[in-house]
């Protein structure tokens, strides 16, 4: 398996407020997963490599 890169990622929530988190992660999809869970209640928008 390839190694993780970084990802930035940036979240949204309900009420409209936009986070970014960075995160290492094997591919996009990954990253968004990643990042969602760790953030509850927000949800990914988009990732890309940073």
């Amino acid at each position: 398996m390839a190694n993780p890169q970084n990802y930035y990622v940036e979240l949204r929530n309900s009420s409209g407020t936009t986070i970014g988190v960075h995160v290492y992660a094997y591919s996009e999809y990954d990253a968004m997963q990643q990042a969602s869970g760790r953030n509850p209640g927000f949800r990914a928008m988009f990732a890309r490599l940073r």
